[in-house]
């Protein structure tokens, strides 16, 4: 009988520590959301200031979209930020929407506004990995180039190796300031905006703590997470 009394509770002190486990969380591995050789970005930095509003410890890793996706799935990974579709619903359990990206094509600055048909079979940079330009570039009818970040894009763009570049808010206007010149004229074809969505796996243990994915959300909703959220916006654009 002792030991059945020192057994049980064993079990419930280990209950805190399992409760204390870091929780799994990744980075979409583009500009600027996450960066795979520093680690740092937009998202790791919004991820962790959540969990510390919420009393959670992360461990963050930074992926191609299609594996967080699939880690998401799967419960390997618990947390992440990425664009909002009626698809990761089945997946993922919503918190919150703290902001949205913003999709256009940057070009130098005609006599006419540039419109979609006039990007027929002229060559226009977008980021690697990426297909949320896709149903853009069947309209146009331009020719896909593929690069490796926007820094790359926007630098053939300038000696003229593209008719223009994919450009993603956050992170095109730093890209632009770094690479252009006062002598550059450019302009902007705006083409939709995507919302970004904070997901919980619903494979994961996460996803069964009702606790803590509100005080997720309440931190994520807060006066404080928007203001996070336009701190590191300001940064990374």
């Amino acid at each position: 009988m002792k030991s059945i009394l020192w057994g049980g509770l064993a079990l419930l002190l280990c209950l805190p520590a399992a409760r204390a486990e870091p929780i799994p969380a990744s980075s979409q591995a583009i500009e600027p959301w996450g960066d795979p050789a520093t680690g740092d970005g937009l998202t790791p930095r919004y991820l962790r200031w959540l969990a510390d509003q919420s009393g959670l410890q992360l461990t963050q890793d930074t992926r191609p979209l299609p594996r967080l996706v699939e880690e998401l799935k799967s419960g390997r990974d618990a947390l992440a930020l990425i664009t909002a579709s009626p698809e990761r619903d089945a997946f993922g359990l919503e918190l919150c929407r703290p902001t949205d990206i913003r999709l256009s094509v940057i070009h130098r600055s005609a006599p006419h506004a540039l419109r979609v048909e006039d990007l027929k079979q002229r060559p226009v940079g977008i980021l690697r990995g990426t297909h949320t330009l896709d149903a853009f570039i069947a309209r146009s009818g331009a020719e896909r180039v593929l690069v490796a970040d926007m820094r790359q894009g926007m630098g053939m763009l300038r000696i003229g190796r593209l008719d223009a570049m994919m450009c993603v808010r956050p992170g095109c206007g730093r890209v632009l300031r770094e690479v252009s010149r006062p002598s550059d004229n450019w302009s902007e074809l705006a083409i939709s905006r995507e919302p970004m969505a904070v997901y919980v796996s619903r494979a994961h243990p996460l996803a069964r703590d009702a606790a803590a994915l509100a005080r997720l959300q309440a931190a994520c909703l807060s006066p404080q997470g928007r203001a996070k959220m336009a701190e590191l916006l300001a940064l990374y654009d």
